[in-house]
């Protein structure tokens, strides 16, 4: 509930793929990601990060730091007042910038990613930089949202040292944001993935 009642992601751009993750969705999956990886303590990365639902459910679950990046400056506005109207969320630190696939420069080093990426549905290889970013940083965990036809995320993985694996499939709805969307809501199949630095 607290997730929903979040200031929603205001999906302005196609361009950027934007389109939020539902309160009940993020839950499910933090929940299962928080079992099994655990967020207190941890410095928690989240690349595109939209309206923080990701990051601030991190914070939730005791994440000792949460880093969210967002290259939309109207996205950013939202996001900065979730964070500023959640109790509890004082130690996280938005950074407005685009994912170009070099490593951030943060003070603190990164225990986790939590992401939602484009897909690539209308930019090809849209997602590639978000992971060209976390490969850079070498960051040990990384969970993230895609699209179940995804074939590419497997040898992805593996060309990078990581592991892959799926914890988790649900729906994904899709609300009529964009003007090419003919029905007034959609879904598609999704899967949570995990990856995992191998040693």
């Amino acid at each position: 509930m607290r997730l929903s009642s979040l200031v929603p992601h205001p999906c302005q751009s196609v361009e950027l793929e934007q389109y939020p993750t539902e309160g009940n969705l993020a839950a499910a999956w933090l929940t299962k990601i928080d079992l099994g990886d655990g967020f207190e303590g941890k410095h928690v990365l989240d690349l595109g990060a939209g309206n923080g639902i990701l990051g601030i459910g991190a914070a939730f679950l005791k994440a000792r730091h949460v880093t969210m990046v967002e290259c939309d400056p109207i996205t950013v506005d939202a996001l900065q007042s979730n964070v500023r109207d959640v109790d509890g969320t004082s130690m996280c630190t938005i950074i407005e910038a685009m994912v170009d696939g070099t490593a951030l420069n943060l003070e603190q080093p990164v225990d986790m990613v939590i992401m939602n990426p484009p897909w690539g549905v209308q930019t090809q290889r849209a997602d590639r930089v978000f992971f060209e970013t976390i490969f850079a940083m070498k960051i040990p965990i990384v969970h993230f949202i895609h699209s179940i036809d995804a074939e590419h995320l497997l040898p992805l993985a593996r060309s990078n040292g990581y592991e892959l694996h799926s914890i988790y499939q649900d729906d994904f709805r899709l609300p009529a944001a964009y003007a090419h969307h003919s029905k007034n809501k959609a879904s598609t199949r999704i899967r949570c993935y995990r990856l995992e630095k191998m040693k």
